[in-house]
């Protein structure tokens, strides 16, 4: 009974965790993957585990048997059984109610039963194996089994199954698992005969492994450590998204006839030599390196150092959009901030277009201590140039303005179709008759003569505001004004 009491804990800790992990996967092409979304999930769960602690223990008190394993494992398998087969139609219908009631809508339906009844293994154990050991002896085993199943459900979910097979197998994995201990089970009572039962779920389960058939115009859709990735083919172009469904949020897209978007913030970026000469640029967040096509297309002398954080995305620029290493041309596979902690090389200009997929930015990338590093690695007239997302009132926008201007002695942005904003902002001071005299100056291809005259048209500098606050690693709440904002575009709940 101690065997098999152990089996049991270790392997309902595993799914317990393992599940929470997919959780978060799954939902972040419906909710983005921000911390209300963790929150959510986490504290749901949490809620389950309680009730199936409690309901355990109820249940050991008035019916202590080991079977009670049994009915555990098979009410596990059901539930996980039937999430194979729903849980995209689940996501579909709860996106529609918004990011936290959609979330919590959809956590609820496709998690919560199958966690009540996993945590209610723990009690029965304990309450079983005290009959042997003593109840301390019985409950510090039943933890320690339980975390050690837990610590193998992240590490193998997030390094082996997620990156190699998917989310979608990674799922139909843990209802394998729960069918195996089922079954187990069944032998181990000797019910031989109903093993039949688990072998008709497994093969009712199976039609549910062939690939999900892609929409017709999506070529690639694949997973990584750090995202859910998908490439959309357009008439005009090929575009990345990452983490979400909406073609709205796109990270990077390769142009099929030449390079230029129409006046997007990627076009806007190659105008930074002509506001400082650039021969070494470095670019935090490449993605697919729609910018880098265009830098070497506008300003083949330049030497461009490209930081991407997602290694599958690399793989994506080099085999799909056309990114060859070479010369001119490095590219490291790292995290933007803690880049530019390792580095000591000093650039002229700074390129930033830094996302987690979905329309948030991690918070550290937009604090002062960021941009007083980003300084720290420009030469005394370089400049940076950055993407910030900031739809609707754009209540992120101010305080992102205030916190560069906090380290950069002059600071401006340009409008983009109303959600993106670029903001150019100078190691050195620089007015603002002087920056549009170095636009409307310089020799730049004809091809561009549009975009500047856009930049020329819109740009604006920012004047410090006293009331605005500055993001710091300490308070940073970009998640908090990022949710309020996107709850102004339709769109995007």
């Amino acid at each position: 009974m101690k065997k098999l009491s152990f089996v049991v804990v270790f392997a309902a800790g595993y799914l317990i965790m393992s599940l929470e992990l997919l959780g978060s996967r799954i939902l972040a092409p419906y909710f983005g993957n921000s911390i209300y979304i963790w929150a959510v999930l986490i504290g749901l769960i949490l809620a389950a585990l309680t009730a199936g602690y409690y309901f355990g223990g109820f249940l050991a008190d008035k019916k202590n048997s080991e079977k009670n394993f049994l009915y555990i494992f098979l009410a596990a398998s059901l539930f996980l059984l039937i999430d194979v087969f729903v849980y995209k139609a689940v996501l579909e219908g709860t996106a529609v109610w918004g990011i936290i009631w959609g979330a919590a809508a959809a956590v609820s339906l496709l998690f919560l039963p199958v966690m009540i009844v996993l945590a209610a293994a723990a009690p029965l154990a304990v309450k079983l194996l005290a009959r042997e050991e003593e109840v301390g002896l019985s409950s510090g085993s039943v933890y320690a089994l339980g975390t050690a199943g837990s610590l193998l459900g992240i590490f193998l979910t997030v390094f082996w199954l997620i990156p190699y097979f998917g989310s979608r197998l990674a799922l139909f994995s843990c209802f394998f698992i729960s069918l195996v201990v089922f079954s187990a089970l069944l032998f181990w009572f000797g019910r031989k005969k109903e093993i039949i039962l688990a072998i008709l779920a497994l093969a009712i389960a199976l039609p549910a492994l062939p690939k999900t058939i892609l929409p017709k115009d999506v070529i690639l859709e694949a997973e990584s450590i750090y995202n859910q990735i998908r490439l959309i083919d357009r008439q005009n172009a090929i575009y990345l998204t990452l983490n979400t469904n909406k073609l709205y949020l796109i990270n990077s897209a390769y142009i099929k006839r030449g390079t230029l978007f129409d006046f997007s913030l990627i076009d806007l970026f190659n105008l930074g030599p002509a506001i400082a000469p650039v021969k070494n640029l470095l670019i935090l967040g490449m993605s697919g390196g729609a910018s880098i096509r265009q830098h070497q297309q506008f300003s083949p002398e330049m030497k461009i150092d490209a930081v991407e954080i997602d290694p599958k995305i690399i793989e994506i620029a080099k085999n799909k959009f056309g990114i060859e290493e070479g010369d001119d041309l490095k590219i490291y596979e790292a995290d933007a901030r803690p880049f530019l902690a390792a580095s000591r090389k000093k650039y002229e200009m700074i390129e930033i277009d830094l996302f987690q997929g979905s329309p948030y930015t991690p918070f550290y990338v937009l604090t002062q201590e960021f941009f007083q590093s980003a300084y720290s690695h420009l030469s005394d007239n370089g400049i940076v140039m950055m993407n910030i997302y900031a739809p609707a009132k754009h209540e992120l926008l101010q305080p992102v303005l205030s916190t560069i201007a906090s380290v950069f002695p002059s600071v401006y942005s340009v409008p983009v179709y109303g959600h993106n904003f670029v903001v150019v902002a100078s190691r050195s001071p620089l007015g603002e008759q002087e920056i549009k005299s170095k636009i409307s100056g310089a020799k730049i291809p004809l091809e561009l003569k549009p975009v500047g005259d856009y930049f020329l048209g819109y740009v604006e500098k920012y004047q410090n505001d006293k009331n605005a606050p500055v993001f710091t690693d300490d308070w940073a709440p970009i998640e908090t004004i990022t949710y309020q904002m996107i709850k102004g575009v339709p769109e995007l709940n």
